[in-house]
């Protein structure tokens, strides 16, 4: 976490701009996957994209994931033992491009509430994809 900094303005792209407050910053010590020097990050809900979020890397507010919990993908999704606990948050990063939806279960992306931190973890089993196609339930009217 960004310790004892002022709460400060940044804009994105796609949701304009955004006030942090420092108690919302999560820390990411080995950034993102490709990213691994953008470490500081903001969780953004948006009712528009529900029930999908936002990280967006405060260094550089351009930089965005959608995320989402894999729950909505795998109700038995596990994310390893040593990240067991209410304090500790799976998402997953999306991808849009390409024709496809893909979500990366291979490697979560964990936030712990409590302290703040972000993880991204490359989970050891064959059972997930880094390109796990989304199949999106659309209602005929």
């Amino acid at each position: 976490m960004i310790a004892e900094k002022e709460p400060r303005i940044i804009i994105t792209p796609n949701f304009g701009e955004l006030l942090v407050q420092n108690d919302y910053v999560f820390r990411f010590e080995n950034g993102i996957l490709g990213f691994e020097d953008l470490k500081d990050y903001i969780l953004v809900s948006d009712e528009d994209t529900e029930p999908f979020k936002w990280l967006i890397a405060i260094e550089a507010p351009e930089i965005g994931f959608p995320i989402l919990s894999p729950f909505f993908i795998d109700q038995t999704y596990k994310y390893g033992r040593d990240y067991e606990g209410e304090e500790n948050v799976p998402f997953v990063i999306i991808t849009l491009g390409g024709g496809d939806i893909t979500a990366n279960l291979k490697a979560p992306v964990i936030l712990n509430v409590e302290t703040q931190k972000g993880e991204q973890v490359i989970l050891p089993s064959e059972k997930y994809s880094p390109n796990h196609i989304l199949k999106l339930n659309s209602e005929v009217k």
